[in-house]
């Protein structure tokens, strides 16, 4: 499975068994079906949490975003230690 899923589609193969159901073995992978029985698409759970954290703070500003982010990235276990951003511009 791709590792870069917040960059594009990815073509994913899954074997199924008798043991667990296709939307199961998704959600095992860290997709979520997009249908209950069926799914032929699966969005990243990842994706879905990184919507759920931009709903909870939108606003009409960049703050929305950066909110966001540092939601996300809190509840994934990273924490941010300064509100100082640097930008590193070498050719």
């Amino acid at each position: 499975m791709d590792t870069n899923i917040f960059l594009g589609f990815a073509t994913v193969t899954v074997l199924s068994c008798a043991c667990a159901s296709l939307p199961q073995l998704l959600l095992h992978s860290g997709l979520f079906p997009t249908a209950p029985s069926q799914p032929r698409l699966a969005i990243s759970v990842d994706l879905l949490a990184f919507y759920r954290a931009l709903f909870e703070h939108l606003c009409d500003s960049i703050n929305a975003l950066a909110s966001a982010l540092h939601t996300h990235y809190e509840r994934r276990g990273f924490q941010v230690t300064t509100r100082e951003v640097r930008v590193s511009l070498s050719h």
